[in-house]
């Protein structure tokens, strides 16, 4: 007797259901790192499952909370272990709507409790410094370098969303940069008279002698070869001019925890600074509040009259 395949048990290839979750990932606008990180979760996640004699189809709340437990005991940070297992949540979300699995195995699961770390920042001093040294930089280089400088601190941007800027993301009208960000997000980002004057003088006099002939690129920042600059180049070069300022180890994102802080510090509106920054909460934002709170302490005991 042959069954109706409407009345059939769906078989799924387990082998294609972590690549075709990654694949939903991306269409609903996860970044390509974030993608590549809950691969290589997921990937430790089969392996574990096949020390078991399991397969993902196989997934019930004993088995997900075995290997959480087995998670735990590996001595993960915080934010590592937080990932992993918002890997295995989303996974499981994704294969229960799809009928692979009955029931969510891991919507009970418990996550590790995390403290929140205070972002480490620069003072202004320090940012003036760092500018200095940048601006001191001669030839096309070194007006990128000013340009991409200035955009990092002067704009607040992510370095992934600065290596992504191409030459129409500049717009007169404003002036402002329109930045393409987590999820695919875009915003209109106001460009400040110095990083204005920077992108300029290196789109008007330095990026084109950087420009290949015959390899023309609509990147709005390139390498001494011609290409679109990565994010780790842009670390390296800050590294350069770190050492050259007399400053310990910044990453570009402490340029932009710079940005929000020191806007903060003169009494720039949190709302504001949300979306600047391109933040979907403002509770991510918030965490700016505790990192200038000696300064609010300042301002608290020169203006109160009880302080």
């Amino acid at each position: 007797m042959v069954q109706n395949p409407s009345t059939m048990e769906f078989q799924p290839d387990p082998d294609a259901l972590v690549p075709a979750y990654l694949h939903a990932l991306g269409v609903q606008g996860a970044s390509m790192a974030t993608r590549r990180s809950y691969g290589a979760d997921l990937e430790q996640l089969l392996a574990w499952l096949e020390k078991q004699s399991r397969s993902l189809t196989q997934l019930d709340r004993r088995v997900a909370r075995g290997y959480a437990a087995d998670l735990g005991r590996r001595g993960y940070a915080p934010a590592s272990l937080s990932r992993k297992l918002s890997a295995l949540r989303g996974l499981c979300a994704y294969l229960t709507e799809r009928g692979v699995l009955p029931v969510n195995p891991a919507i009970e699961l418990p996550g590790p409790r995390r403290t929140r770390r205070l972002p480490r920042t620069l003072k202004t001093y320090e940012a003036e410094r760092l500018m200095e040294v940048v601006a001191a930089a001669p030839g096309p280089l070194g007006m990128r370098d000013r340009a991409l400088f200035e955009i990092l601190y002067g704009c607040g941007l992510r370095s992934h969303e600065v290596v992504q800027l191409d030459l129409d993301d500049l717009r007169e009208e404003g002036p402002d940069l329109l930045v393409r960000g987590k999820g695919q997000r875009v915003r209109a980002v106001p460009l400040g008279g110095e990083a204005l004057a920077a992108v300029s003088m290196y789109v008007d006099y330095g990026r084109g002698r950087l420009v290949i002939r015959g390899e023309e690129t609509r990147a709005l920042f390139v390498s001494r070869s011609g290409r679109r600059l990565s994010t780790s180049d842009i670390r390296r070069r800050l590294d350069v001019l770190c050492t050259a300022a007399g400053l310990d180890h910044v990453s570009p994102h402490m340029l932009r925890h710079a940005y929000a802080t020191h806007m903060l510090e003169r009494g720039a509106d949190l709302r504001a600074i949300q979306e600047l920054l391109g933040h979907a909460s403002v509770s991510t934002t918030q965490v700016y509040t505790h990192v200038s709170g000696a300064h609010l302490r300042r301002e608290y005991e020169r203006h109160h009259p009880r302080a």
